[in-house]
């Protein structure tokens, strides 16, 4: 524990490439903090977006925060580990790795010190990250992977309801906000450089599980970030999608166990197949050449992986312990839909199109009539219920174990809002969102 006001010392360090727009809000909210006893490090990789002067001017003066400026680009990782090796160097218990895009809770870094400290064992903690613009929706409580390397945040796109509630052990932490045990870092190193960006976070993870601890969600810590769930387009979406196939390749390279070789290579054969086939199905021969890519450049990585695997063999840091966790299927994340304004696609139920809604939902109307159809696509889980207002009136609740239709006058332009009171859960339905109910409205 740091002498310094009896508490351990944490180190924040917040990555920053031209991220100006999201540092008021990312600053304001560690520094209006509870705890007492954090350094905040902004690390900024030659921004040229005015970032560095709007920080001098807004924070220089606290004496809690501090910057390091990167002569260049150096990327995710690489101007972490600037920021880990000084916390080690300053004696920090703690460190945290924050996205600039993100929004932390009063208490999230006091929450976090109190779980670590009353349980030695565990190396990283994953904060319930949840949607900035979708507050009621997770982001991350942790990352999940398959045999084949692919990793994905657990709990994406899910409500945050009480299943979510408790801590669990989890294979490892998404980078975006990352609470590491000083000590373990020690021990397991550092963010794999050449990695660049996408499942270092990962392999840091899998390392800190072999030095012997394990890794953990959090869920009272809360993090808002403004995640973005889109490639992206041209060549920064195709870079994404290299660097995510080369980065699967050497997660599995550098970490996965040598006793399930076979069965592992199998299932990155089938992967693979999968990836290419579909990438010629659909005429995106970028993404055929981005896997060629990906293999040769990997074929020369080899030596380098073999190194660090005989390097921790030595170490007696080889054993695989996080291997449970690891999932046989799917190879690939499944897939994410996010709601907008409540809403989710239309899909059709016995020839009517219906929009299944998140636990609220917003349409703006204008006068007239309209006619509300509630579905219940599952009746077996239970009934519908819905309360519908416009503005500060309630004018209906559907309530079904079938179908319900109510008829609702808008004397005015406005916005009719839907509560759901009970939930579908995702799991028990097997569509992966959580649904708060099936809504077709209509003029009439």
């Amino acid at each position: 524990m740091h002498a310094d006001m009896g508490q351990p010392l944490v180190h924040v360090l917040v990555v920053n490439w031209k991220g100006r727009p999201h540092l008021k809000e990312c600053f304001d909210s560690l520094l209006g903090g509870s705890y007492p006893n954090a350094r905040f490090v902004l690390i900024d990789n030659a921004s040229e977006d005015g970032s560095l002067e709007f920080f001098r001017t807004h924070y220089s003066a606290d004496p809690r925060v501090d910057l390091v400026c990167c002569e260049s680009n150096l990327g995710w990782s690489r101007a972490n580990n600037i920021g880990i090796e000084r916390a080690l160097e300053a004696g920090a218990d703690y460190i945290f790795l924050l996205n600039d895009d993100t929004v932390t809770a009063p208490d999230a870094i006091t929450d976090l010190v109190a779980m670590a400290e009353n349980r030695p064992e565990i190396g990283a903690l994953a904060p319930k990250m949840l949607l900035y613009h979708h507050p009621d929706l997770i982001n991350s409580i942790g990352i999940e992977c398959s045999i084949a390397g692919t990793g994905w945040d657990l709990g994406l796109g899910r409500l945050d309801s009480p299943k979510w509630h408790e801590p669990r052990k989890v294979l490892g932490v998404c980078g975006g906000a990352c609470f590491l045990r000083a000590e373990a870092v020690r021990k397991a190193g550092v963010l794999p450089a050449d990695f660049d960006i996408y499942l270092d976070d990962l392999d840091l993870c899998l390392r800190i599980w072999d030095a012997g601890y394990e890794v953990w969600s959090c869920p009272a810590a809360v993090v808002l970030h403004k995640f973005s769930a889109t490639m992206g387009q041209g060549d920064a979406a195709r870079r994404k999608y290299f660097l995510n196939t080369r980065n699967r390749m050497r997660l599995v390279l550098r970490n996965f166990p040598v006793s399930k070789a076979l069965s592992i290579k199998a299932s990155f054969a089938v992967a693979e197949l999968r990836s290419v086939g579909r990438a010629l199905l659909d005429k995106e021969f970028w993404k055929v050449g981005a896997h060629i890519r990906a293999w040769l450049a990997n074929l020369s990585y080899l030596p380098k992986a073999l190194g660090e695997r005989s390097r921790r063999r030595k170490a007696g840091v080889a054993k695989c312990r996080f291997w449970p966790l690891v999932r046989t299927a799917p190879l690939f994340f499944p897939g994410v839909e996010l709601p907008e304004d409540g809403w989710y696609a239309e899909q059709q139920v016995d020839g009517l199109a219906v929009r299944p809604i998140s636990t609220r939902a917003r349409r703006a109307v204008q006068p007239g009539r309209l006619r509300v159809t509630c579905v219940n696509c599952y009746p077996q889980l239970g009934s519908t219920d819905i309360e519908v207002r416009l503005g500060a009136d309630k004018v209906a609740r559907l309530q079904t174990d079938s179908s319900e239709q109510v008829v609702i006058p808008v004397e005015h332009a406005g916005a009719l809002e839907f509560t759901a009171r009970t939930v579908f859960d995702g799991d028990d339905t097997g569509l992966g969102i959580d649904v708060g109910g099936w809504l077709h409205i209509e003029p009439l």
